[in-house]
């Protein structure tokens, strides 16, 4: 067997994974990585044309941007590959995709032109053509989002390749839908984590010790918090609402940028949860972005969720717009950044890369009343990361360019979707691999977690577009030629 990451290694983004086996090749995961924009922002394609003219199949782990932000381009160079994934993870990702930066031009550029917004360039007739052309380019992309093969977690699946292969999808906590992948092969037995939750959350349950006992011949795991433990989810989900409700009981707002999928609607139930005990009062929440979005998907896939939430969701038809929860409708943004009235709004982007959370940002970091509150994985070069590390009064700069002051209250807390490096072990140990490749943490991260491994397995820090052969006796890194050509592809 063989393996190339050509994304992911070494990185929290762009996770692509290569595998050569018994003359097929699998891929698994094809995301961006969220705070680069262009070719630089997607796993490495043209060697992957390179490595692999055909494509056997794909399979998705789950729906977050940096596991299938590629997979639209991935399917025009491979349109006759199957993709398979669970059922929630198929509706988040049309959602997902439908919303990256590309489509979302696509479709405001749609109606625009239905609208017929006056424009001196474009006659009547133009306008006409060009809303036709629009609209099957965006219809165009609806129908790619449909040619996804869904599959059910726990069951064994087999391919059409021969008695020996086979896969299984096993749940895996992260997010709604999320799962690990177990893949049954000529030369062995083979286990991918994808992104991985070993506590139970507000909405899914953890993997606990559904990869007990695989002892497959390799494992590719990830290792985003492979450096330390988390603190205490109970004293981190407290310490948030209690500062929360601090600022707003002085008057001042609340901005928590949010990851769209799985953070936000696990912030929303917290809040909501510790209202409803009494425990703090209630006072307004305001979603924005594409958590809107997410939130209904999630509403759709409710027997997806833990028995806890469904029972939970039993006696509250509104589910995550219950009040005080409102719902902000971009055409109506603009009337809450006026508003003189305390309330926390959670907002996408998590990492203030874009989105509703930098309009917001915008409007509340002036004011020493207001708060930031990061609540998760931090981008090394994304514009929360500069912020976690400044000062008040420091200037930070957005995406575009734009330096904005910085006298409002910032904070970080840490309510991660991911199993910290206790929980990596113990789950690495229960599955008990015969070999393991590290990937999906920085270089800090990965080299820690390796360095609590190395002495029970054999364990390789994977690289970035380094082609690796296994063998029983270990990992060596093939040979092999590739001349740099630049990306055959669009991605604009």
């Amino acid at each position: 067997m063989k393996y190339i990451y050509l994304g992911g290694a070494g990185e929290v983004g762009a996770s692509c994974l290569l595998i050569q086996v018994a003359g097929r090749n699998i891929l698994i995961d094809c995301g961006i990585r969220v705070n680069q924009r262009g070719h630089t922002a997607y796993p490495d394609l043209q060697r992957l044309k390179w490595h692999a003219h055909d494509l056997d199949a794909v399979f998705i782990s789950h729906a977050h941007a940096d596991h299938i932000g590629g997979l639209l381009t991935l399917q025009r160079s491979y349109p006759k590959t199957p993709i398979f994934m669970t059922g929630p993870t198929a509706d988040l990702a049309t959602v997902m995709l439908l919303s990256a930066h590309q489509l979302t031009n696509i479709h405001r550029e749609v109606r625009h032109t239905i609208k017929e917004i006056p424009n001196d360039r474009y006659s009547a007739e133009d306008l006409s053509l060009r809303r036709d052309y629009l609209t099957a380019k965006f219809k165009s992309v609806l129908e790619e989002l449909k040619k996804y093969t869904i599959i059910d977690t726990d069951a064994w699946i087999d391919l059409e390749w021969g008695d020996t292969w086979a896969f299984r999808f096993i749940p895996s906590g992260h997010i709604l839908g999320a799962v690990s992948i177990e893949l049954r092969t000529p030369e062995g037995n083979f286990l991918y984590t994808g992104d991985v939750s070993a506590f139970r959350q507000r909405i899914v349950d953890g993997i606990g010790d559904n990869l007990s006992g695989i002892n497959p011949d390799f494992m590719w795991c990830e290792s985003t918090y492979g450096n330390g433990d988390h603190p205490a989810r109970k004293t981190e989900e407290r310490r948030l609402v209690e500062a929360v409700t601090t600022i707003i009981q002085a008057g001042g707002k609340v901005l928590i940028p949010s990851f769209a999928l799985g953070r936000a609607q696990e912030i929303i139930m917290i809040l909501l949860s510790y209202m409803q005990s009494g425990i703090i009062p209630d006072f307004p929440i305001l979603t924005d972005g594409l958590v809107n979005k997410i939130c209904d998907v999630y509403e759709e896939n409710i027997c997806f969720t833990s028995q806890r939430f469904q029972h939970w969701a039993e006696r509250s038809p509104n589910l995550f717009y219950t009040p005080p929860i409102r719902r902000v409708r971009e055409r109506a943004r603009e009337h809450f950044l006026r508003m003189d009235t305390p309330y926390c709004v959670i907002a996408s982007s998590g990492m203030l890369v874009g989105g509703a959370s930098v309009d917001y940002a915008r409007a509340l970091a002036g004011h020493p009343k207001n708060a930031i509150f990061l609540s998760g994985y931090q981008d090394a070069e994304s514009p929360g990361a500069e912020l976690q590390a400044m000062q008040q009064g420091d200037y930070l700069t957005l995406s575009n360019g734009d330096a904005l002051q910085v006298n409002c209250n910032v904070e970080k807390f840490h309510l991660s979707a991911h199993s910290d490096q206790g929980q990596l072990i113990k789950m690495i140990k229960a599955a008990n691999p015969k070999q393991i490749a590290l990937a999906h943490g920085n270089a800090r991260a990965t080299q820690a977690l390796h360095g609590k491994l190395f002495k029970d397995f054999p364990v390789t820090v994977a690289i970035n577009c380094q082609l690796y052969d296994t063998t029983p006796k270990g990992v060596r890194e093939a040979t092999h030629r590739y001349i740099e050509t630049g990306p055959p592809y669009s991605v604009s």
